[in-house]
This record gives C-alpha cells, structure tokens and sequence, in this order.
C-alpha cells in the first residue's frame, strides 16, 4: 500500500538526498549501485539509500520474508521501512521543520539518540525514551519556538558528531548534513 501521508512525502526526499552519493550527485535511485555503501569503518555497515542490511532483515523478518541483500531493497520496500522505523510513530506529533530535523536525526544517528537530542533541545529530562512528559513539551511548544529548538538540536547534533571516534573520517560529511538538514528545516518554518 503507498504511504500517502503528506509530510512524510514532503521530508523524505530531503533525507535521501543525504543518504544517496553526494559526492557522485546521484539522485534517489534504489537500483543504482552507486548508492550502496559498505565502508569498513562505517559501524553502520553495508547500506542502501541509507538503510542497512539491520533495517533491511528486521523488515524482512517482521513480514515472513526471507532475507536477502540490501543492495535489492526496492522503493517500496524502502520507503515503508523510512516511514514504519524512522517517521513514525513521533514525527508526525512534529510542527514543519522540526519533524523534518527529527526524522534526519533518527535516520542517522537512530531513534533513541535523536529523542535524546531533542529532549535536550526542549529542556526536559533527558532519557531516550518518549512519553508523556515529551509529549507534553511538544504540544507546549508555540510556531515562534521551533526555529530556536532546530538550531539548538542542530548545535547539539554537532557536537554529538564530534564525540565520535570516527569523526576524523566522517565529520565533515556529517557537519555538512547537520547544516543541510537545519538550513532546510527552517525553511520550512518560514514558509
């Protein structure tokens, strides 16, 4: 069944934007081999369009399927499981902008991470877990909010991608997505 809601369609394209070859220009291309990736160093491991072959067997094993390699993940497939493992359930409880930088956030760094960002970003108890009381700071937050809660996530993301031992490798690549992802999601404020 294709995924129809609105937002979600609109942020994805954002988002594979990042995880396609950038350095090649290649576009969203689920059959392109120049969007996979096995990097080594990458703990994340081999990935296409930015899902790894975790997210790739987990699919599989929640729908009878058999597993298979990720480099034959097709755009179905792989759009459900952006929208089923990193899209929901929290993003559409999001306003513009900010459900695009939690999404991004998610994809990236993974979920409990990107809620651990944001609740830290929101000025509540920061514990990874989403419940009432983040619920409760995002209804609270008002449209004059949530650029300042962007650019404090996207500071806050940084200096999280700099934590890493293997930010000589990738940090740049990561700085330029943090700054992609938080210049995008404010346009999205605005507009």
């Amino acid at each position: 069944m294709p995924i129809t809601d609105p937002r979600f369609l609109v942020c994805l394209p954002f988002v594979l934007k990042q995880e396609d070859n950038v350095y090649t220009g290649t576009p969203a291309d689920w059959t392109n081999p120049r969007n996979f990736d096995n990097d080594p160093q990458d703990p994340g491991g081999a990935t296409q369009c930015g899902l790894t072959h975790a997210d790739y067997d987990s699919y599989c094993e929640a729908n009878g399927l058999p597993k298979g390699d990720v480099r034959h993940i097709g755009q179905t497939v792989g759009e459900t499981i952006y929208y089923d493992s990193y899209w929901l359930p929290f993003c559409p409880k999001l306003k513009p902008g900010l459900d695009l930088f939690f999404f991004d956030t998610n994809v990236n760094m993974g979920t409990r991470r990107a809620v651990m960002l944001l609740q830290a970003s929101l000025g509540i108890v920061v514990d990874g877990a989403w419940g009432p009381k983040t619920d409760a700071a995002v209804a609270a937050l008002h449209d004059t909010d949530i650029a300042v809660v962007i650019r404090t996530n996207e500071a806050s993301r940084a200096a999280t991608y700099r934590s890493f031992r293997t930010f000589g490798r990738f940090g740049g690549d990561w700085i330029r997505r943090d700054n992609e992802i938080g210049a995008e999601s404010l346009k999205m404020v605005t507009t």
